[in-house]
């Protein structure tokens, strides 16, 4: 195995026992490095990482409890793009649970080594790593720089040189590919290697280019060969789910991200899909067990935000409908935890409000009258003082709680002036309109989703009359829903697309892109009416060009 010179590379060593760092720096040493730095608080690690560009991380795992360990880390490192490509990370952790390894491996250390082990396999590795990258390195610099010519060009050049690292390197251009919307180039790549051993990426850039595509079957069909061979692949749960998604199947969905955290439980993006798809699916049990823990993972790593608490409790909330006093009484304890710690670590009014009216809610689920009472004011007295400094989705929500709790002309005021402030906002307007509205019967609920589901599935096999008629039908019971209209546009422009002759389908959708044109570009809607959009644009194109 070729030497590597460690003179020039600079350690960090990331260990919360004082003689393992002491150990790993004087190992370091004997290398030949002359730069070792070395902490075990994150706050200092981050701060390191931030003015020095480090060679070598030996990145310890357990950093102490109820303190970021080495995954999160790890995982922050990368999203603030801190660490380059060429940078060499080992995790080292005593624990060697599937969980915990599965947990880290997805955030992709260059190598994962398990104590007890012997510096002399921990030379082993790294000397094996600096071999790659050093071989990988203007693809890394090019890669870091978002240059993908380049990148292709290099990968090219290792590929026919017939470099170990061949399949690196056409994974890696396949990507770029993709990247760059080049399918052709991508797919060819993709078909060579389909089935070949350790090329489960080849089968998932199959399945995401037939996203693209639309061809949602073909894209289930290769997200779900990967799973059921290589169970432990991860990244095929999540665009399985995906698929699921786009197909409206979202009890699928929801089935296939449970699947994986039952293999690997300590994602938290994965955590929170998962919880999302629960909420849409009223499965509130699962939702509020989910939220719980996303807020407990999230606590320490990036992604740590107030919204993970408020979700929780607003799960919880909906859960507790189906609970007795006491089973709420026990699981108000976590909601009031998470809302305690929400507002301790992001102090803001508007927050301590939507925690006050929460916090209520919890003790009116549990028949606790007068505390529910006192945060009510509470949370009222300082509404007072700061309504005018609440965000447009701090007001909606608050709002939400002030209808739950029986102060529907408090919360129609605070509305009204969003409505007024916003005239022009077609999508908050409608949202307004639905939360000012009448209640739902669960007569009309059932209706409505029972309508939605047989339009989707009509649409699916080409029924778009039929399917029209029963989105319609949905929209009569949800006439302010994004969603169903959205869906309605796409079987318009499809059926007008089949049959130029449907004049009355064009001319509805017409006046639904005319509503949807006014949707914020931040929002969840708008990309995809973006691309309804363009489908719209070039059904007109056509049609100009055959006058």
């Amino acid at each position: 195995m070729t030497n590597i010179d460690y003179g020039n590379k600079h350690f960090l060593v990331v260990d919360n026992i004082e003689q393992s760092r002491n150990t790993l720096k004087i190992f370091a040493y004997s290398l030949g490095a002359m730069k070792v730095d070395s902490s075990h608080h994150a706050p200092e690690i981050m701060s390191l990482c931030d003015e020095i560009k480090f060679d070598v991380i030996l990145l310890g795992y357990d950093l102490g409890e109820d303190k970021k360990n080495g995954q999160q880390i790890l995982e922050e490192l990368r999203a603030r793009q801190m660490i380059s490509r060429h940078c060499t990370i080992v995790m080292i952790t005593a624990e060697v649970s599937q969980a915990m390894v599965l947990a880290a491996l997805e955030h992709k250390p260059d190598e994962y080594l398990a104590k007890p082990y012997t510096l002399n396999d921990l030379s082993t590795r790294l000397s094996r790593c600096f071999q790659k990258k050093d071989a990988m390195l203007n693809i890394y610099k090019a890669m870091d720089a978002d240059n993908f010519q380049k990148v292709l060009l290099l990968c090219e050049r290792l590929i026919t040189q017939n470099s170990t690292y061949k399949t690196e390197c056409l994974g890696i251009k396949s990507r770029q590919h993709f990247e760059l919307a080049q399918f052709d180039q991508a797919r060819e790549i993709y078909d060579a290697y389909l089935g070949a051993p350790n090329c489960q990426w080849a089968a998932i850039g199959l399945g995401k280019i037939a996203l693209v595509e639309n061809d949602f079957d073909l894209a289930i069909h290769y997200f779900s060969a990967v799973v059921d061979s290589n169970p432990l692949y991860l990244s095929a749960y999540d665009w399985l789910a995906k698929a699921y998604k786009l197909t409206q199947q979202p009890n699928l969905a929801e089935d296939v991200l449970e699947k994986a955290l039952l293999i690997s439980p300590r994602s938290v993006l994965r955590l929170k899909n998962y919880a999302d798809l629960c909420v849409s699916n009223e499965n509130f049990d699962k939702a509020t067990y989910a939220l719980s823990k996303t807020n407990e993972l999230a606590y320490h790593s990036v992604h740590k935000k107030p919204e993970n608490a408020l979700l929780f409790v607003e799960a919880l909330l909906e859960y507790a409908e189906n609970l007795s006093t006491f089973q709420v009484r026990k699981l108000n304890n976590k909601g009031f935890k998470a809302l305690t710690d929400m507002v301790k670590d992001f102090s803001s009014a508007e927050l301590k409000i939507h925690s006050q009216l929460l916090t209520a809610r919890l003790h009116h689920k549990a028949n606790e009258a007068q505390l529910a009472k006192e945060n009510l004011k509470d949370a009222e007295r300082l509404l007072s003082r700061f309504k005018y400094q609440l965000s447009t989705s701090g007001t909606i929500a608050i709002a939400k709680s002030l209808i739950a709790l029986q102060r529907a002309a408090y919360a129609q005021n605070l509305l009204n002036e969003l409505a007024q402030a916003n005239p022009d906002n077609t999508e908050l307007l409608s949202q307004i309109a639905a939360l000012l509205g009448k209640p739902l019967r669960e007569s009309d609920k059932i209706a409505a989703q029972n309508a939605l589901e047989v339009g989707n599935n009509l649409y699916r096999v080409n029924h778009y009359s039929l399917a029209i008629d029963k989105l319609n039908k949905a929209l009569v019971h949800f006439p302010n829903h994004i969603g169903i209209k959205l869906n309605l546009l796409q079987v318009l422009l499809v059926s007008f697309d089949a049959n130029n002759e449907r004049n009355s389908d064009l001319v509805l959708a017409e006046e639904l892109i005319k509503e949807f044109s006014k949707l914020r570009s931040d929002s969840e809607s708008y990309k995809r009416f973006m691309k309804l959009n363009d489908k719209y644009i070039s059904i007109k194109k056509d049609l100009a060009e055959d006058k």
